[in-house]
């Protein structure tokens, strides 16, 4: 069925551009990336243009770049690359919107780091993307506040549970007010906020959303891991040591209370590097590895990747713009050092390209490591995305609620995990 639609679609594309009698035009990409940010993708376009002649016209949005791009499949009117979370693959082959991949034809994809390509791969083994930026999660701490109250860098969870003890009732800011707290957690169920940040603490304990099982795939959240890690960060919430409003907000509602200083503990990507150093600065600020849970030291792994949209025309044109973003020149202007700009490659994927040479900061060499030896990317299922959105509402509902029994509302999201995996195998034959 998925195919079929594929099909469907790049036919009649090709027979509007056929009935039109054009030709080729410029590369139209675009991007999920805010205007703030967007300069980077325009300096990587000019670059490309340069040395290649072919020229490229851009588009971005942060907002609603999901109903955006729907909308464009709906009226036949695709881009030719698309620049998106990696983890948008599974809802896009849904939708039909885009092209495998055939790595060879893509010079340079040799050097892409392998454990990159992960993120690339559908639930059928095939390729649909190229990775042109990764990311892993690691703590940013208030230094300052920590060496105040006296506790070491945490090391376990326990350590972390101590240092949110402390940085919410010994006031580490010292102006005698009860206005601090432990940790910053983005808990709001939009966009799957409390699935994404949960996932960190799920895979430290040692257990999984989902397993891998007679070709297929299974709930998994049921168990002692789940449990742990659904019980550790409720804690957190009961015992009043999260942000106020923290169960309802999102990455950009949490961010501003770490900045301010309300909050001393913020668990997050190394695109804030360049906020925070702003406020409340690179000085008393310390980047450190995710703290090891029960089974062990444990990150979130995300990326961006490019997309060869269906109906393209500009197939050979888009191949050769996706090659020089994973290009060693193509990467450090995707890093955009010392622009002041949010960054469009955070840790680079080309091997070929060290972080620590281009952005010459221990705290990226943190985040490299993390995601080197910790990095944990979402289970490759056909679509993650509405796994991701049915966690997060369960998820939310059992931090939000002290006395809620864990172990059986795990046992309703993992129902509603099968029942999603069931529609999602059915799509698929």
């Amino acid at each position: 069925m998925r195919s079929g639609i594929m099909v469907a679609l790049m036919g009649s594309v090709a027979f509007m551009a056929a009935a039109s009698g054009a030709s080729a035009e410029a590369l139209k990409v675009w991007s999920r990336q805010t205007d703030e940010s967007a300069v980077i993708l325009k300096n990587l376009t000019k670059a490309f243009s340069e040395k290649t002649g072919i020229e490229v016209e851009t588009y971005n949005t942060g907002m609603d770049f999901e109903q955006r791009l729907a909308r464009a499949a709906a009226g036949r009117d695709l881009p030719d690359v698309v620049i998106n979370d990696d983890s948008a693959l599974g809802q896009m082959l849904k939708m039909g919107i885009i092209q495998e991949i055939d790595s060879e034809k893509i010079e340079g994809s040799s050097q892409i780091a392998e454990n990159a390509w992960n993120s690339a791969r559908g639930a059928d083994g095939k390729y649909y993307s190229v990775p042109i930026s990764a990311q892993a999660f690691a703590y940013f701490i208030r230094k300052d506040w920590r060496e105040k109250v006296g506790l070491p860098q945490p090391k376990t969870w326990e350590d972390l549970h101590k240092l949110a003890v402390a940085f919410t009732k010994e006031d580490p800011d010292g102006n005698g007010k009860d206005d601090t707290f432990g940790m910053t957690i983005p808990g709001s169920t939009t966009r799957g906020y409390t699935s994404w940040f949960m996932s960190n603490f799920i895979w430290g304990a040692g257990g999984d959303f989902v397993k891998q099982e007679n070709g297929g795939f299974k709930p998994n959240l049921n168990n002692e891991a789940g449990a742990a890690a659904l019980g550790f960060v409720r804690g957190l919430f009961c015992e009043g040591l999260v942000q106020p409003g923290a169960i309802n907000a999102t990455t950009g509602d949490a961010l501003p209370t770490f900045r301010s200083g309300q909050t001393g503990i913020f668990l997050s990507g190394p695109y804030h590097i360049a906020q925070i150093s702003e406020q409340p600065g690179a000085d008393v600020v310390e980047v450190i590895a995710p703290p090891a849970g029960p089974g062990g030291v444990a990150a979130l792994a995300e990326g961006t990747s490019a997309y060869i949209m269906a109906g393209s025309r500009n197939r050979e044109a888009a191949e050769k713009f996706i090659a020089f973003a994973i290009s060693p020149e193509g990467q450090e202007i995707g890093i955009a050092h010392n622009t002041g700009h949010t960054p469009l490659v955070r840790l680079p994927v080309n091997q070929q390209v060290d972080v620590n040479a281009v952005r010459q900061d221990p705290r990226w060499a943190t985040f490299k490591e993390v995601f080197d030896t910790s990095g944990h990317y979402v289970p490759p299922v056909p679509n993650w995305i509405p796994i991701r959105m049915l966690t997060a509402e369960g998820f939310n509902k059992i931090l939000s609620n002290c006395n809620a029994d864990i172990p059986a509302e795990l046992a309703k999201i993992d129902e509603e995990i099968a029942t999603e995996l069931r529609k999602q195998k059915a799509l698929a034959e």
